[in-house]
């Protein structure tokens, strides 16, 4: 039970998943909070390999002009990852789980990371990956992803190896995702990225939509609900979310009628 709860493949409670049944409110009383892979655009066999659709940043560009720039993206990938995919997006962002952000065209990392762990974590993980070629390493300023999205029979090897690395790395814990596991530092979180967004000027005092699909988007669906906002869930997994969706397709189709 414990193996399928961490990997998100666990059944759960079921949102409504009807189009016409997610009510969300005015856009000029919320604030939009969108996560990237897996919600706005397909998840990829490889993580530089996702394909942006035209309407993805035409919905984006649309939502910043009707919502006075109340868009913001919060994601697991880096900022020069969302800026490389997204160029023309001038919206605040959270990356890397919450320690990156670029506010107001300003970026910084929200807290100190220890590189010299994070180097030696990269490095371990990389050596580990050299022996079974199936498993990708994604390396990221503040931490190590393993994806194994090429070989799911792997999966409890590679959480076993990762959950072994973070027992020994003080500061860093094991955060499961959809078909991979990341070494990040404790204190970091989605989460954490809706309340710095939800208490920046403009922000404050409206409603949150945040819509995502990985584990690492709960805790940022729970907050977003706990200030009187929604959860929309994009895939089957289990969900804290009030409403789900079949995937990113669904959610800009919802988006654009919103904005219509």
């Amino acid at each position: 039970m414990l193996y399928y709860e961490m990997t998100g493949f666990m059944p759960g409670h079921r949102p409504d998943g009807d189009d016409d049944a997610i009510a969300l409110p005015d856009p000029s009383d919320s604030a939009l909070l969108l996560d990237f892979d897996g919600t706005l655009v397909e998840i990829a066999d490889r993580p530089m390999g996702v394909v942006v659709p035209a309407r993805v940043p035409d919905l984006l560009s649309r939502a910043m002009d009707r919502m006075d720039g109340r868009v913001a993206l919060v994601s697991g990938r880096t900022i020069d990852d969302l800026e490389t995919f997204l160029p023309g997006f001038d919206g605040n962002l959270i990356g890397t789980h919450g320690a990156e952000a670029r506010i107001d065209g300003t970026k910084s990392q929200t807290q100190d990371i220890d590189l010299a762990t994070v180097s030696r974590l990269q490095r371990l993980v990389d050596d580990f990956a050299a022996l079974r070629p199936e498993f990708l390493v994604e390396n990221k300023p503040s931490g190590v992803v393993l994806h194994y999205r090429q070989a799911e029979e792997q999966a409890g090897l590679a959480m076993k190896f990762m959950d072994s690395l973070a027992c020994a790395s003080d500061g860093f814990r094991l955060q499961p995702a959809l078909m991979a596991y990341e070494l990040k530092p404790e204190g970091v979180g989605k989460d954490v990225g809706v309340r710095t967004l939800m208490g920046l000027p403009g922000f404050a005092g409206k409603t949150p939509i945040y819509a995502g699909d990985d584990l690492t988007d709960e805790a940022a669906m729970d907050v977003a609900q706990g200030l009187g906002g929604i959860g929309i869930k994009i895939g089957e997994a289990e969900t804290v979310g009030r409403f789900r969706l079949a995937g990113p397709d669904a959610l800009v189709d919802v988006l654009e009628k919103w904005l219509a």
